[in-house]
């Protein structure tokens, strides 16, 4: 065994090739994972559990296997992992110690109910009994029962002298006496050894991305669905990803025969705690095997993280990971089709179909002309908004200069690309292309809207060809737009004006803090204006909308969702409120507290109520 452990120790240095390292460590898993098995069984006495604890702990040694500079001590080494594992398992939630199932026998050979019975009273006992031995006899035991381990092998992994190892195994078999026998033919039947699937397990859950994975995972990714675009824009934001300023981790898992059959990473998103998965995987082993393994460990990044939601947008056509998630608890949050135009070169199609009193405007031109644009804007898009309830639970927030300026001076946003259209000084309907997630060499059909009163009149098809005239003009060559299934006028707007639905997308989310349930009658009773007196140019406004709880300040409005009858927390930015009762009874202060980004200090503000 020690020429085993020198020549793994060497294979893994960081100098080594990745395949010669996880070839040489997973010589290292054969040998110690009915070990590592019977060690986390011994203590959790669940198999299921066990095979779980023994897999982390294999992963975690791989993780950091540079750190082990003495070959020898890798079986103690390997130990105190499984036994550090199971420490944290039972930690965090209470495990109900249930006995091995005896199998069911099929065969023609069944030797009837009352014999099942009977074996599997004996098997419960003997299990009782090896539960009920001092912790070091029931380590060895379990060890000494597994594959025919050695008292020298046990010793190395428990660090103790053989002679150690052979008194408590002769005072266990005293204790036991003719029972061992039982358990351990039982026991034999569950060891990891018994084929290779723990194995595969593991060693597939042994690949972290590295650069030559690029590779392998765009063929994957492009095979997913026939849409080229959409592909070439995927693959663009996995590249573009500003890694310096926000978190992300990637893994690739890899079959028995080396190939790479899975990618799965978290992106931190420009809403701090609002995570996206990427999951690429064989659709044969995602819910099979694989899935599981990626999901534990981009969960566990996920929990490290502090995230507070994660969500996945993928092609309808992908029902296989569409069905791993909605397993694994996410919702469905958002259902469009996607729909494209192939803009044709030197394409011309300003004619005007709106009214002659109607002016077709640009953001650009509305900045240099009307000192008053972006607020005159903002109500516009809010009226319109608020006539589609669809697109959003809540009433829009009170204007704020700053905030509305934040989104027009983005960098994707094109002023000139930016249609307005108005009556005189009037605005009645808007339109805009972006450079938005757009596709390669092209642009993004943002919101277009008309006043209710201005409707049926061109006005709209006027706004959408003008877009489609600046791409045409520029040398863009798709538009893409998403509509939801239910728009059927913006629908037939766009088919109209010969856009074709490219595929479907879903959105699932789920959430990854606790929300539990409370009667919305309490938000009457925190529904007010709260001020800081720090800050008193600076107003928290809290409603009661429809039974969902709203704070709005300095032209933001976010949902709270209670983790209890008093305490809320924000899903779009780091935010967590607490309302405050005073001597009367009565709610009289908002307690926000919002971590600082960069600094993780605390930022609290405690606000009075005022009305």
């Amino acid at each position: 065994m020690k020429d085993i452990l020198y020549s793994v120790v060497k294979a893994c240095d960081e100098r080594a090739t990745l395949s010669v390292r996880h070839e040489a460590f997973a010589e290292l898993v054969c040998r110690f994972q009915d070990m590592a098995f019977a060690c986390a069984y011994a203590l959790l006495g669940d198999a299921y559990l066990a095979e779980d604890v023994a897999q982390d702990a294999f992963v975690l040694a791989w993780q950091r296997l540079n750190q082990l500079r003495e070959p020898k001590a890798f079986p103690g080494w390997l130990k105190r992992i499984v036994l550090s594992q199971c420490s944290r398992l039972t930690r965090r939630k209470h495990l109900q110690i249930v006995p091995l199932e005896i199998g069911d026998n099929s065969s023609s050979s069944d030797p009837g109910p009352q014999v099942l019975a009977e074996k599997h009273e004996l098997l419960n006992k003997v299990l009782r009994a090896i539960r009920a031995l001092p912790d070091n006899e029931r380590l060895v035991t379990t060890l000494f029962y597994v594959d025919g381990y050695t008292q020298t092998d046990i010793g190395e992994f428990l660090e103790v002298p053989v002679s150690t190892v052979n008194k408590r195994l002769y005072t266990a078999r005293q204790r036991l006496k003719e029972k061992v026998g039982v358990f351990e033919g039982k026991f034999k039947t569950q060891r990891p050894s018994r084929d290779r699937s723990f194995s595969d397990r593991v060693k597939a859950n042994l690949r972290f991305l590295v650069h030559a994975d690029w590779t392998p995972i765009k063929t994957m990714a492009y095979a997913r669905e026939h849409d080229v675009l959409g592909n070439d824009l995927w693959w663009r934001q996995r590249q573009d990803f500003d890694a310096d300023s926000y978190v992300r981790r990637q893994y690739v898992v890899e079959d028995t025969e080396g190939q790479l059959v899975a990618f799965g990473s978290i992106e931190q998103t420009c809403f701090l705690p609002k995570y996206r998965l990427v999951m690429v995987a064989d659709p044969d082993r995602l819910n099979a095997d694989v899935g599981d393994l990626l999901w534990r460990r981009l969960s566990k990044d996920l929990k490290e993280a502090n995230a507070v939601t994660v969500h996945c947008r993928e092609y309808v056509s992908q029902t296989h990971l569409l069905e791993f998630l909605r397993k694994h608890g996410f919702k469905e949050t958002d259902r469009v089709l996607d729909l494209r135009l192939e803009v044709a070169e030197g394409l011309t199609i300003l004619s005007q179909s709106a009214p002659a009193e109607i002016t077709i405007s640009t953001l650009a031109e509305e900045r240099r002309r009307n000192p008053g644009c972006v607020k005159q804007l903002y109500d516009l898009t809010t009226r319109l908004r608020d006539d589609d309830q669809t697109r959003a639970p809540f009433a829009a927030p009170a204007y704020n200069e700053r905030e509305a300026l934040l989104w027009l001076e983005m960098p994707y946003v094109i002023p000139d690309a930016y249609f307005i259209a108005r009556h005189g000084d009037v605005y009645v309907g808007v339109s805009d292309v972006s450079l938005f997630q757009a596709l390669p060499g092209g642009l993004t059909q943002g919101f277009t809207g008309v006043l209710r009163e201005y409707r049926r009149q061109g006005i709209a098809t006027t706004l959408l060809r003008s877009a489609i005239n600046y791409a045409s003009s520029n040398n863009y060559k798709p538009i893409q737009s998403f509509v939801r299934s239910d728009q059927t006028a913006m629908l037939s707007l766009l088919e109209k004006l010969e856009f074709q639905v490219a595929s479907g997308n879903f959105t699932l989310e789920k959430c990854l803090r606790t929300v539990v349930e409370v009667d919305s009658k309490i938000y009457d009773e925190y529904a007010g204006h709260y001020r800081d007196e720090g800050r008193p140019d600076l107003d928290m406004i809290v409603r009661n909308e429809s039974g969902r709880l709203t704070l709005e300040a300095a032209g933001q409005k976010v949902e709270l969702f209670p983790t209890s009858e008093t305490e809320f927390f924000v899903k779009w930015f780091y935010g967590d409120a607490t309302f405050v009762r005073g001597e009367q009874g009565k709610v009289d202060l908002l307690r926000f507290v919002s971590p600082e980004h960069k600094t993780r200090k605390a930022l609290v503000q405690n606000a009075k109520r005022i009305s």
